[in-house]
């Protein structure tokens, strides 16, 4: 079985169309007001300004799964952190401010892998593909930040950042 990750060669509508259909499965966004929803607009944005981001994982061409990073400032991690804004909030704002070249921390987002190809670090593998494809030509050393919702995501997030060697900060329930 070959595992492939999207963000070693170019992101497609159809990964994005695939990876949002998991996420919603899974997490529900769309009943929920407070996270990043999966619109439209939403992954036109990611497809044509942030497409290393979304890191869509495949075993023998068939979807299993996927990650996602949104590159953010001090200022609106700071902030998400303090429960002063939403994860909504955080995404809009990055939509109008951030960019490759401006961002001091990364919002580990999101992952989700199938039940039978979990325990593989795979999650961890995409997140650290995307990080350093975000992060390649620039000198710099993000904070990572997250809002780790289960045991499994919270491990995950903490073993991503000692492997690329940066600080995390965990949003609490």
């Amino acid at each position: 079985m070959k595992i492939t990750f999207s963000v070693d060669r170019k992101l497609t509508k159809k990964d994005l169309d695939e990876s949002s259909q998991l996420a919603e499965t899974f997490f529900h966004m769309q009943e929920k007001p407070d996270e990043i929803p999966a619109t439209k607009e939403n992954k036109e944005f990611i497809l044509n300004k942030i497409p290393e981001c979304s890191n869509v994982i495949y075993a023998d061409k068939k979807t299993i799964g996927f990650t996602f990073i949104i590159p953010c400032n001090k200022d609106i991690m700071k902030r998400f952190l303090a429960k002063n804004i939403t994860e909504n909030e955080l995404f809009e704002e990055v939509k109008n401010k951030i960019n490759y070249s401006n961002f001091t921390a990364i919002y580990l987002c999101s992952s989700f892998i199938k039940k039978e190809f979990r325990g593989r670090g795979l999650a961890i593998q995409g997140r650290m593909k995307s990080i350093k494809k975000i992060c390649e030509g620039r000198k710099i050393k993000p904070i990572l930040f997250a809002w780790a919702q289960t045991k499994e995501g919270e491990k995950s997030v903490k073993r991503t950042a000692a492997q690329i060697g940066c600080k995390l900060k965990l949003l609490k329930q």
